[in-house]
């Protein structure tokens, strides 16, 4: 029945995306809730920004199929449940209003804020934290501080990514396929449903997300699904030498986190305030060089496949081995953003 569960869960989510998607695209249309890109580099007609509404309708219908089908996984969590979903509704308004009326970072960081109030209430906490190395670490008091950084990063970090059409429900796909793997190899059935219902979702919005996107995830969706995983990745407390408590999650999703720590660090050297708003994106920096926008996708995504594997390997595989391959796989990056830069160099110059 558990098979049954997990296969329900994601077709029910590509179905319901697939059919609710287009007529969100309608709806925003209708209610001029449209979207026009910010940056020049990206060049597509306006397109709804209600992405976030069919994406979270999907997840939460494929996770009720599965809780019809399959009920025994959800036994014990029922608070959990109730936490994200709550959670999940503040900032997803918080999101839709902010794409009307462009709220101010204060009030959005307020509103964040209350979302890891309710996250800590429903018992979402990050007591301590291991590495590859199987070394834990007690938070203690600091596990606050420290779950409030994870959920309002993990906020902002797929918000940044979704600043490309066709990159951030890509992304987000292939992240949740790999938590799911690893949630399952753990036997945590109740997250394998709802990572295998975020992946689902994501790879049908992407139908209708890929440049030239129909619609976008909008602020409602990128915070929304932010929300989701951060919460969903720390919902089941992971048992010391099973798998790597934060350390996991947080290479799953390795590309939007690189983001929005290269985003904080440049944004602090140049002495703008982090919440500024730019036009120096990761990608933005390939789309000034002249790569097309879809190319610019699959070199994201083949970045996020690796970091995705490298997850997995670490929580299923030889970590010994796996550790030498992320290493590797950190030196090649280091040596792609000094070509990457080299080449914008020359062509300012020319």
């Amino acid at each position: 029945m558990l098979v049954y569960a997990y296969i329900a869960s994601a077709l029910t989510a590509i179905i319901v995306g697939l059919i609710a998607t287009p007529l969100a695209v309608k709806l925003g249309k209708a209610l001029g809730f449209v979207s026009s890109p910010r940056d020049v580099e990206i060049e597509r007609s306006p397109a709804a920004d209600l992405g976030g509404l069919p994406v979270l309708i999907a997840i939460l219908c494929a996770t009720l199929v599965a809780y019809r089908i399959y009920p025994i996984p959800f036994e014990g969590y029922s608070r959990a449940v109730g936490g994200i979903l709550l959670g999940t509704v503040i900032v997803a308004f918080m999101g839709f209003i902010d794409d009307r009326k462009n709220l101010g970072a204060g009030l959005k960081f307020g509103v964040q804020l209350c979302s890891v109030i309710v996250a800590l209430y429903f018992g979402m906490r990050i007591s301590y934290i291991s590495n590859p190395f199987n070394t834990i670490l007690e938070l203690g008091v600091f596990s606050i501080p420290v779950t409030a950084l994870w959920i309002v990063g993990m906020m902002n970090a797929v918000n940044f990514v979704d600043g490309l059409d066709g990159l951030a429900p890509g992304v987000l796909a292939i992240a949740a396929l790999a938590l799911f793997a690893i949630s399952s190899h753990h036997n945590f059935q109740f997250l394998a449903i709802i990572f295998l219902a975020i992946f689902g979702a994501n790879l049908a919005f992407l139908r209708f997300n890929y440049p030239p996107a129909s619609i976008i995830l909008g602020n409602m969706g990128a915070y929304s699904l932010g929300f989701l995983f951060a919460t969903a990745s720390i919902v089941q407390p992971v048992k010391a030498g099973t798998a790597m408590v934060l350390f996991i999650p947080l290479l799953a999703l390795g590309f939007p986190m690189v983001e929005i720590i290269v985003t904080v660090l440049r944004r602090l050297v140049k002495r703008k305030k982090i919440y500024q708003r730019d036009a120096e994106h990761l990608h933005h920096v390939l789309l000034a060089l002249g790569l097309p926008p879809s190319l610019v996708d699959w070199i994201f995504y083949s970045i996020s496949l690796l970091f995705a594997t490298v997850a997995v390997a670490l929580s299923v595989g030889n970590r010994n081995i796996m550790i030498f391959f992320l290493a590797g796989l950190l030196f090649v990056f280091i040596v792609v953003c000094f070509k990457l830069a080299a080449l914008e160099r020359r062509n300012v110059g020319k």
